[in-house]
């Protein structure tokens, strides 16, 4: 039976990637991504099954549970990104600048990864995974974006322990700089 593989993010960067991958293997590869075109070229490019959401968002997140189907084999949460890198807060930063920072990152990683997962938990048959995406920068950086990743780990770990029983694996990877 071919596996049904969900990857949050997967039109680009890492996560077009691992999507690639998944496919070249003979998988049905369902990707997710902001960007109507750059979703579109990846689903041409990889033979994917492409499902527009912002992976941040409650709703969208909702809707693209409900397309994926009542199958998920495999769920890779690459969603994400590192807005420290968009602008850099120097030692004179506001508060405000502070708080926006961190919730950016927050809801880009964090956030993501417990809604996508949540949605899609009920559909991971027996026997499935679940692969978080933490970083490198979870053990080494003392950003938001650091921290955002450090909490996806430590979030996969109770994760896992709920899912255990039920035959289903959750894991974090922590890719380094790329």
């Amino acid at each position: 039976m071919t596996r049904v593989v969900v990857v949050t993010g997967g039109s680009k960067g890492i996560g077009r990637s691992v999507a690639q991958r998944f496919a070249e293997a003979g998988d049905d590869v369902v990707i997710t991504g902001r960007n109507e075109r750059t979703l579109a070229e990846a689903a041409a490019a990889l033979d994917a099954r492409a499902i527009q959401c912002d992976a941040r968002s409650p709703t969208d997140v909702s809707s693209f549970a409900r397309q994926v189907g009542a199958r998920v084999d495999v769920l890779v949460t690459m969603a994400g990104g590192n807005s420290d890198l968009d602008r850099p807060l120097g030692e004179h930063a506001s508060l405000e600048e502070i708080a926006a920072a961190w919730r950016a990152n927050l809801d880009a990683n964090l956030l993501s990864t417990v809604l996508n997962t949540t949605a899609l938990l009920p559909a991971i048959a027996a026997g499935g995974s679940i692969i978080t995406v933490s970083s490198i920068g979870a053990e080494y950086a003392s950003t938001s974006y650091g921290a955002a990743k450090a909490a996806v780990a430590a979030w996969t770990a109770g994760l896992s322990a709920r899912v255990g029983p039920r035959g289903v694996t959750a894991n974090t990877i922590a890719p380094g700089y790329i």
